[in-house]
């Protein structure tokens, strides 16, 4: 009982009570000053104050009543104006999600003045997520001390005042638009997102320690380029259509010898066709010495070009340690003749670091087989390497293809292959 009558968390020390309430929705947080008069001020000090989803649920409710987007708009923006009115202590993170069905230019407004409060309350990361303002201009987050921003449907000016982030280390745009040539100063940048940002390239960016850039993309352009990046070690991008006629003239070979201090390399979709758009060396004039970890999605093991990128990409890595290759299904697909080709462009590749090879929606056509069969047999240092087929292939198909592959020579007296029945997720490999 006596346990009972005490109020241990009341007891604890204001920083834990703090960092306590920090781990609950704003929801429930503010709901804490109902507790006692202790508490009635508790939450007015957590750092981090995160409008998602759960917070506006309750809130969707009691507004569905009013049809007019800009009523909706109001009501919501006044729920996080009286929180930010009631709030005392330093405000860190700042997150607001989703305002489904408001009048965008409100709360555009309301954000605008929402700015200097955090600014001055020491705001270190700011989040819009799924909050769309189009044809509106970036507010001044240049002005803030930020270390983390994203940012959604986002049209930047080209101010001065928006071009130089100073203590930004993580950066993510989604649907942002950069209608003139603009340069963002990002001295101390570490990681870079870019998801379907017309107007936005790497090279719009001048961040020498930038580390990590990721970016989904419909087209390349021909002056698509990472030159102005010299530190980056793991890049991935996503592009989504074929290149057309012109596209010749994107010199995949020199985008790639900009990477030679790159770690991790992924290339998905359609980005290997812009490769090799131009035409593919067997082997780059330049090197990548610290490439580990290479993951090539949507390739067409049926076509000598893309073929001869991904051992391009094999033989410039010579340190290179996972592989992953998913292939793509192409109806009416006409096979060439991988093995002779092999035997003639790459007699003398060896793979000699290479440990874990994962080939994914394969269909069991003759040259996937192939190019089993010569990374088994050229990979003297192989562990592993997991087969997974495509959904449309027969059980009986899949088990002679199994046998067929358990008889296959190798480099390697530790390789193992194993046969997987779901894909894998390529972001954790």
């Amino acid at each position: 009982m006596d346990c009972i009558e005490k109020d241990m968390i009341s007891e604890l020390s204001c920083p834990l009570q703090e960092t306590i309430l920090g781990f609950l929705p704003i929801r429930d947080a503010v709901r804490s000053s109902a507790l006692s008069r202790k508490w009635r001020h508790k939450w007015t000090m957590i750092p981090h104050l995160i409008f998602d989803d759960q917070f506006f649920d309750s809130k969707r409710k009691n507004l569905r009543q009013y049809q007019d987007k800009k009523l909706r708009a109001h009501g919501f923006v006044s729920v996080i104006n009286k929180v930010l009115l009631l709030h005392q202590g330093p405000i860190l993170e700042f997150s607001l999600t989703n305002l489904e069905g408001c009048d965008t230019k409100i709360v555009h407004d309301y954000i605008s003045q929402w700015l200097p409060l955090l600014s001055r309350n020491g705001i270190k990361k700011f989040n819009l997520k799924n909050c769309h303002f189009d044809n509106i201009a970036a507010y001044g987050f240049s002005s803030l001390d930020l270390t983390q921003l994203r940012l959604d449907g986002v049209l930047f000016s080209t101010s001065p005042s928006f071009r130089s982030f100073t203590c930004l280390r993580s950066l993510e745009l989604v649907d942002c638009i950069n209608n003139k040539p603009s340069i963002f100063v990002c001295p101390v940048l570490g990681e870079l997102v870019l998801i379907y940002c017309e107007g936005l390239l790497p090279n719009n960016f001048r961040a020498p320690n930038l580390k990590r850039l990721k970016q989904a993309i419909c087209k390349l352009p021909l002056e698509y380029s990472l030159a102005g990046l010299p530190n980056l070690k793991e890049f991935s991008c996503t592009a989504l259509t074929i290149p057309m006629i012109n596209a010749k003239a994107f010199s995949g070979v020199n985008f790639l010898d900009s990477l030679h201090t790159i770690e991790k390399l992924s290339l998905k979709f359609t980005f290997v066709k812009y490769l090799v758009a131009g035409g593919c060396p067997v082997k780059l004039s330049k090197l990548m010495p610290h490439l580990k970890i290479l993951l090539l999605s949507g390739m067409e093991l049926i076509h000598l070009s893309d073929i001869t990128c991904l051992l391009c990409l094999m033989q410039s890595a010579p340190n290179l340690k996972k592989l992953h290759i998913s292939a793509m299904e192409i109806n009416d697909a006409v096979e060439g003749n991988l093995r002779n080709y092999l035997a003639k462009k790459f007699v003398d590749c060896t793979f000699e670091h290479l440990e874990i090879v994962t080939c994914t929606w394969l269909r069991g056509l003759r040259d996937e087989l192939e190019l089993v069969k010569f990374l088994l047999a050229n990979s003297p240092l192989l562990k592993k390497m997991f087969i997974h087929h495509c959904v449309t292939v027969r059980t009986d198909v899949a088990l002679n293809i199994a046998e067929e592959m358990l008889q296959y020579a190798r480099a390697s007296s530790e390789a193992q292959i194993r046969f997987l029945k779901d894909d894998l997720n390529i972001e954790y490999f």
